[in-house]
């Protein structure tokens, strides 16, 4: 004798109805992995690309080699052309007539220690050398500031590097010389400021053609001895 369940059984047509429920449940679900899926790939496709044109370059020739350091930067500064230049006191010079205008050589170092310098020895040309520019200036390494600084009251003078070991230098004077520069005008071209390049990827020719000016001519090598 069978005996009846305590509740009512599901109908077969409510459990058709449950179907396309669960159906649209489970593609929703399918859709969302794939979409996932493919988004991920796509992100990991696109860093591989990035990190592989990150590290090659294709240069002409075709074959992909690592790219090369960056080049050293090169900036143009400005500079006063007086610092780092000694004071007229801190200058001893030998004063010299190359010429055959007699006592040139004399006035010209009263001139220069009513500015300031430290006069040495007053005498002709020891080298007896012709010169037809303004002046030369002689001077050894020790002495190449005190050069350049002399080459301002003399504007047009040649910086000539004897070699010498101590930091004196010879104010040879030239045929095309007349007068120590005012010293208005020499104020004025110390304190002018002017451009030059600095850093290490300038050129030796950059660094050069800044240090070159009128007023302070680039020191020119000599053999000749003091």
């Amino acid at each position: 004798m069978s005996v009846p369940s305590g509740g009512p059984r599901p109908s077969a047509r409510h459990r058709r109805k449950q179907s396309p429920v669960v159906a649209v449940v489970l593609v929703v679900i399918g859709m969302v992995i794939l979409f996932g899926a493919g988004y991920g790939l796509s992100r990991i496709i696109q860093g591989s690309g990035a990190s592989d044109a990150s590290s090659t370059t294709e240069p002409t020739g075709g074959s992909a080699t690592s790219a090369g350091p960056e080049p050293e930067p090169c900036v143009t500064v400005t500079v006063t052309p007086g610092a780092g230049l000694p004071s007229p006191a801190q200058v001893t010079t030998n004063v010299y007539n190359a010429t055959d205008r007699t006592g040139l050589a004399a006035s010209t170092a009263e001139e220069l220690q009513i500015r300031g310098f430290l006069i040495g020895v007053i005498d002709n040309d020891p080298l007896a050398k012709t010169i037809t520019g303004v002046a030369e200036i002689r001077h050894g390494p020790s002495g190449e500031q005190a050069a350049r600084l002399m080459a301002f009251y003399l504007p047009g003078a040649e910086l000539v590097d004897d070699g010498r070991k101590d930091a004196t230098i010879d104010t040879v004077l030239g045929a095309a010389y007349t007068t120590v520069a005012p010293q208005s005008e020499v104020d004025a071209a110390l304190a002018a400021p002017s451009p030059s390049p600095s850093g290490p990827g300038c050129s030796p020719t950059a660094v050069a053609d800044s240090a070159t000016a009128p007023a302070t001519p680039e020191a020119t090598p000599s053999t000749e001895a003091s």
